[in-house]
């Protein structure tokens, strides 16, 4: 039978302009409301729904469109409240994923309340190459990341799941030497 998950954005653009990503190069427009969010998330399971193609019914969701969820908390932590009602769209909280490179330590604990999993778009092991692949990078991995493990422990246990996201780039990072 299958599944499909939908990628959906918060921003229209982005302002932390990762050096790999085209959407960091357009700078960020303007962020987008809860409603906006959703609407996103309801197009598309009307796609599934209605499709002639046999698309799976949707049972996940990731912030990993435009734009960085942190910088536009407030409203996607909103549509994760209603992605989650059960009396609305009725995911599972565990299915919902929201993704950020944390600018911030502080960027995790935005999420701390919402009905979803995280996800930390990492893309270097090391300060120095974060630093060049995430240009507004102003804090240092071990700083990064125990604003996530702060954040994780407040979380309850099944929403403590952690995914890390890293692009490859050929010549980049992709050898040994950048996994350790």
């Amino acid at each position: 039978k299958g599944w499909s998950t939908v990628c959906i954005s918060s921003q229209v653009g982005c302002r932390q302009g990762c050096t790999f990503c085209a959407t960091g190069r357009m700078g960020k427009l303007r962020s987008l409301t809860s409603d906006e969010i959703l609407a996103q998330f309801y197009f598309a399971l009307k796609i599934c729904r209605l499709s002639s193609s046999n698309i799976p019914p949707l049972s996940n969701v990731v912030f990993m469109g435009m734009g960085e969820p942190a910088d536009n908390a407030e409203a996607v932590c909103r549509a994760t409240e209603i992605l989650t009602d059960v009396d609305l769209f009725h995911m599972g909280q565990s299915k919902v994923t929201v993704s950020t490179v944390a600018p911030s330590p502080n960027a995790f604990a935005s999420f701390k309340d919402a009905p979803c999993v995280l996800a930390w778009s990492v893309h270097a092991a090391n300060d120095e190459l974060r630093k060049k692949l995430v240009p507004t990078t102003k804090y240092t991995m071990h700083e990064l990341r125990k604003g996530l493990i702060d954040t994780l422990l407040y979380k309850p246990k099944r929403l403590r799941a952690i995914m890390l996201e890293v692009a490859l780039i050929k010549d980049i990072n992709v050898h040994p030497e950048a996994a350790e």
